[in-house]
């Protein structure tokens, strides 16, 4: 018979076994189990707060989903989804609304030709402290990346061939810097650009580089946008204009090259600036 003692002592967890029980506890909370999610999943993903899906370079087919988004983020706080590829048409590969401290990264969306758009963050709640890197979209129906009221963002590298819509879409959003956004054919005979902000974007909007290629237009500034700095441009082949600033304010491009038809128009607004080599004179 087992003395009370003896049983006392099995029971007994030093202080740092604990803490290692603790913190082992905590890991597989925070980690979902993508493993659950099928290739084809039958109804959209709802992310969970606190959650990382890490998706190890799988890909889904979003083929099932004809509302929203394939995953959605709504009204929550601390998720990261990473390393997956998206196909087949949903109406959004990923549709954030009211979310913070979102991390995406690592994230394709290919084939989906007959979606609306790629990622959104959607308007009317606001979204706050953003984070995304390395994007790759081809052959999206839309807009490849889009945020709406969003107060906070980092995004990293946006590679956007083949859209409908822009590489990089900003609405309504402010306080917020982005490193890279390289596309080819975006709305390749429309108006919309590589790279736009509009509906009173901004500001304090500062950005690295864009790259753009056959596209309708490289960056475009439009409806009362303001505080955008675009640091160098490399543009060429635009359906119109490589660079187009129109009723936008305190909205800059310092340097680089463009080349389309015009290469560059200001239009409207105020305290703008475009220092890039517009193989002439800017147009207005």
């Amino acid at each position: 018979m087992t003395s009370k003692i003896a049983r006392k002592q099995a029971l007994w967890i030093s202080p740092l076994g604990a803490l290692a029980i603790a913190l082992s506890l905590v890991s597989v909370t925070d980690a979902a189990d993508t493993t659950q999610i099928p290739n084809k999943p039958s109804s959209a993903i709802n992310l969970i707060d606190n959650e990382t899906y890490d998706f190890g370079g799988r890909t889904i087919d979003g083929g099932n989903i004809s509302d929203n988004g394939l995953f959605r983020c709504f009204n929550r706080r601390g998720v990261t989804i990473k390393n997956v590829t998206v196909t087949n048409s949903p109406r959004y590969a990923l549709l954030a609304r009211g979310c913070s401290s979102f991390t995406i990264e690592n994230f394709k969306m290919k084939n989906m030709s007959n979606s609306v758009g790629g990622i959104r963050f959607d308007k009317g709640t606001e979204n706050k402290t953003v984070t995304i890197n390395n994007v790759e979209a081809d052959n999206v129906g839309g807009h490849a990346v889009e945020l709406w009221d969003t107060n906070g963002f980092t995004i990293g590298t946006i590679k956007a061939n083949n859209t409908d819509g822009c590489g990089l879409l900003l609405n309504r959003s402010r306080n917020g810097t982005v490193s890279r956004v390289e596309g080819d054919k975006n709305d390749q005979y429309g108006g919309y650009a590589t790279f736009r902000v509009a509906n009173n974007n901004g500001g304090n909007i500062q950005v690295g580089s864009v790259k753009s290629r056959n596209s309708g237009r490289g960056f475009f500034s439009v409806s009362g946008s303001s505080g955008t700095t675009v640091n160098y441009v490399d543009i060429a082949s635009s359906n119109k204009e490589g660079i187009y600033i129109q009723g936008s304010s305190n909205t800059k491009v310092n340097s680089g090259k463009v080349r389309g038809t015009p290469n560059c128009r200001i239009r409207g607004g105020s305290n703008n600036s475009i220092n890039a080599d517009c193989g002439g004179s800017i147009a207005n």
